[in-house]
């Protein structure tokens, strides 16, 4: 057998099985929400969260499910956990943006934009998404201005 297959085996077997088992909800959970089977990734998630609480990307991703399945709150409540573990992480803030734009909660949205735009002028979702929120809010010039920017920000961006 090959030497670095033995290795990989021996490193395998080392791994304790919860760690394997939660990779494998990990991986589970990934996969049905990519596929968009919200349905069947929400509780895979929630699962893998039992057991994982800290895991501020899981938090994050499970907040996007839950966005997709109709609850804006419980996604907030996600994205807000995700940025207590991981508050320098702009995902989270975008991803709490959006549900706050669903909950037509505009100040909130905003300052979530914000917040990553204060850190990289240049982050186009976050550009494109406060340019909704100013339009959603009448301020069609500035929305208008942030559109432009997003498209300079990532040429080839794709807008609605």
């Amino acid at each position: 057998m090959n030497r670095l297959l033995v290795l990989l085996l021996s490193l395998l077997l080392a791994l304790p099985a919860q760690a394997l088992d939660l990779q494998g909800l990990y991986e589970q959970a990934l996969t049905a929400s990519r596929q968009g089977d919200f349905g069947q990734a929400l509780p895979v998630w929630v699962r893998f969260l039992e057991r994982a609480s800290e895991d501020a990307p899981a938090l994050s991703n499970s907040g996007n499910v839950r966005l997709a399945l109709g609850d804006p709150a419980g996604a907030i409540a996600d994205q807000s956990a995700s940025i207590a573990l991981a508050p320098e992480e702009a995902d989270p803030h975008l991803n709490r943006g959006t549900a706050e734009e669903a909950l037509q909660d505009w100040s909130a949205a905003a300052n979530d934009y914000l917040w990553i735009l204060e850190r990289d002028r240049e982050d186009a979702s976050a550009l494109y998404n406060l340019a909704n929120v100013r339009g959603s809010q009448g301020d069609w010039p500035e929305a208008r201005s942030l559109y432009g920017q997003a498209a300079l920000a990532r040429p080839g961006f794709a807008m609605a």
